[in-house]
């Protein structure tokens, strides 16, 4: 997954979230303190979310960080995508998992 795919899935499941939520983009902007375009770039791949930025997002949305990103293959390497993105997948995986851990779940 090259960092353009990985952008649009992002936004993709930024969307869908946001839908699940029944949140307007307006309303997940005031609520993640963002603007509504800053969300539409977001949703649509065209702007990244700092790291930052996405755990107020999901903040807002009521969901864990970790589940707006994507989800790598079996097999996939996530060497594959550019380093500060692998990192930020890495970095909010372990902190879903020691939330998990935090929280008694598995």
């Amino acid at each position: 997954m090259d960092e353009h795919a990985f952008n649009a899935e992002v936004g993709r499941k930024i969307r869908s979230a946001r839908g699940r939520a029944e949140l307007t983009q307006g309303a997940l902007a005031r609520l993640a303190g963002l603007t509504r375009g800053s969300i539409t770039n977001i949703e649509s791949g065209v702007q990244t979310p700092p790291l930052y930025r996405l755990a107020r997002i999901a903040a807002a949305l009521r969901v864990e960080p970790s589940d707006l990103l994507p989800r790598l293959e079996e097999g996939a390497r996530v060497n594959e995508l550019p380093d500060h993105l692998a990192e930020a997948v890495a970095s909010v995986a372990l902190a879903a998992q020691q939330m998990r851990s935090d929280h008694g779940q598995s």
